[in-house]
């Protein structure tokens, strides 16, 4: 059974990821936990005055919970013939506390969320929720971009870099997915000049088992090279590695907003590799 933590502010991106999970985990056996984050200083103080002591609580709960029994119950209707269970989970503290704690005490596979929330500000690829998701948790994150529509997943691109290594952590990451999901698995190896030049064939020592797609390319940057890949290949999933901080250069600090912008077409899925 896979357990999937859906994360929602109730905006038309985070229903619009929770509808590409319920495609996405079809063939699977799944129990769903839908998680509400509010921070306790988004209700005004007159509020809480108001209410006895021991209702304070209830008075923080009562409308996401009230919204969260809405949205599950539309979501068993609208899968009845899936193999799926729901729970809702309601916190109110630092929005990745939260998640790290319900990661931890539900035992999650993956964590699913939309690029972006709420704010929904256009020239803003990630909201920062998703940054600091994708920072501070430390589990398979899947980011659905806004207003994407779910298509069949067979096609999965893993992009390295120079700093990440295939090891047995990341190739059993990889290996689970690919397998899990029986996608095709495309690797692309970006390197420069003054690399190892044998990084190649320890790559290809490793993936020597897998039916892949091993793909090199030199003196190109990382995010040219990937917008090219997507625009010469179909690819209906990419995968990025969140390692020590080279990911988070890479992806929020190095990359041109055009290429960013290419790339956030399709979902996106963080593997976090010790």
């Amino acid at each position: 059974m896979k357990k999937v933590l859906l994360l929602t502010d109730f905006s038309k991106n985070a229903t619009n990821a929770i509808s590409y999970a319920m495609q996405f985990f079809a063939s699977k056996t799944c129990t769903f936990y839908i998680m509400y984050v509010h921070k306790v200083g988004g209700y005004v103080s007159d509020d809480l005055l108001m209410s006895p002591k021991n209702s304070i609580h209830d008075s923080i709960t009562e409308k996401p919970k009230t919204k969260l029994k809405a949205l599950i119950e539309a979501l068993k209707t609208d899968n009845k013939t899936k193999d799926y269970q729901f729970e809702y989970v309601i916190d109110y503290d630092v929005f990745t506390d939260a998640i790290n704690q319900a990661v931890t005490k539900y035992a999650i596979d993956f964590v699913v969320m939309g690029s972006n929330g709420a704010s929904n500000v256009k020239e803003v690829i990630f909201g920062s929720n998703t940054i600091n998701v994708i920072k501070k948790v430390n589990c398979k994150t899947l980011v659905i971009p806004n207003n994407f529509s779910f298509l069949p997943v067979n096609e999965f691109l893993v992009s390295l870099n120079a700093d990440d290594v295939i090891d047995t952590d990341l190739l059993e990451n990889i290996i689970d997915f690919i397998e899990g999901f029986k996608l095709k698995l495309h690797v692309l190896r970006i390197t420069s000049e003054s690399e190892q030049p044998n990084l190649a064939l320890k790559d290809k020592e490793r993936l020597a088992l897998l039916d892949s797609k091993y793909h090199l390319i030199e003196h190109v940057p990382v995010d040219y090279a990937v917008s090219s890949y997507l625009q010469t290949n179909t690819i209906d999933i990419t995968a990025f590695i969140k390692k020590d901080k080279s990911f988070l250069n890479r992806l929020f600090n190095d990359s041109p907003s055009k290429e960013l912008t290419s790339r956030m077409k399709l979902p996106l899925l963080v593997l976090h590799c010790h």
